[in-house]
Order: C-alpha cells, then structure tokens, then sequence
C-alpha cells in the first residue's frame, strides 16, 4: 500500500482543487499579461482530463513547473496552497509513479523539516502543525517527523503553562 493511500480523501482533494485554482491562476495572469492564451486552455484541459491521455501528462508537466518554481523560491511548504510540497503530492495523485515528484518529496524533505522546526522555535505553533501535516501526508511514519510533532506537542505545553502563568499573576493583581 502506498504512504499517500493513508493519507485523508479529503486532505488530497484539497490540495488537487488548490493546485488547479492556482494553475487556472497563473494561466489567468500570463493571458492578462499578453503572453500566449494557450496556458490557459491548456491548464483547463490538463486538470479535467485523465491522467491517463495526452493532456493529463500536461497537468503534470504544469504542476511540476509550478512545484519547480516552488522550490526555486524557497517556497517548499508555505504558503498554504502555493507550495512545492502540494504541487509534488497533486502529481502524485495523478501520477502515482511520477518519478520526478517521488524524489522531489523525499529529497526536501529534510529542508522542509529545518524550516518546521524553525517555525516552532519561533512559537508559530498553528503553521508548524499545518506543516508537519502536509509532510505526513507523503511520508507519516517518518521519524524526523515524529520527533517535530512531539517537540511541536512540547512547545505547546510551555505556551500553554506560560499563558497560565500570566492569568494567575493577573487574578493575583486584580483580587
């Protein structure tokens, strides 16, 4: 069974709709722009054909140049809906082999991981959760990832006591 067929149907489906919100985007832009118009019908036939004719491999052709861009623009998981991570899992659900995708995923992996971990540092603890979930949604027994999770979980105690903390010192001030 592959890792992504664990993944939650309505999580995948979020992230295909995003994926052809943004390619229909950028198509808008280009055409508005006075470059070729074909991006636009070309992305509204790649993302509502088969994977399997002539047209859904220009989806993925699309959404590995997106996921590219991504990637190129330290853009690996952030923001939500215009990063490479959901590009590369869109590729995967329609091309569940795509090489390319694959190794993209398990190669920024890592990367991705620095900048989670970065995020928890910085208390930013609701992204860092996005975050992690959209990388166990490639690989969920991952044990980088396992170990964010409980330093995210560990965090969120110290935040939570310190919030308490101050409520208490203000009972004391007021009462």
């Amino acid at each position: 069974m592959s890792k992504l067929a664990l993944a939650a149907p309505p999580r995948r489906a979020a992230v295909l709709v995003a994926a052809a919100i943004a390619v229909l985007s950028i198509g808008t832009f280009t055409a508005l722009h006075g470059r070729h118009s074909a991006t636009v019908a070309m992305a509204d036939g790649a993302m509502t054909s088969s994977p399997s004719d002539e047209s859904g491999s220009s989806g993925v052709d699309i959404l590995l140049g997106l996921a590219r861009e991504a990637t190129r623009e330290g853009r690996l998981v952030a923001p939500q809906g215009n990063n490479a991570y959901e590009y590369y899992l869109s590729v995967i659900q329609l091309d569940a082999n795509n090489a390319t995708a694959q190794d993209a995923l398990r190669e920024t992996l890592p990367f991705a991981a620095q900048e989670i971990e970065r995020l928890i540092n910085r208390r930013e603890l609701e992204e860092a959760r996005r975050e992690i979930a959209l990388l166990r949604d490639y690989d969920p027994t991952n044990y980088t990832l396992i170990i964010l999770g409980a330093k995210l979980d560990a965090q969120q105690q110290v935040v939570t006591a310190e919030d308490e903390a101050r409520a208490e010192a203000m009972r004391h001030r007021n009462g």
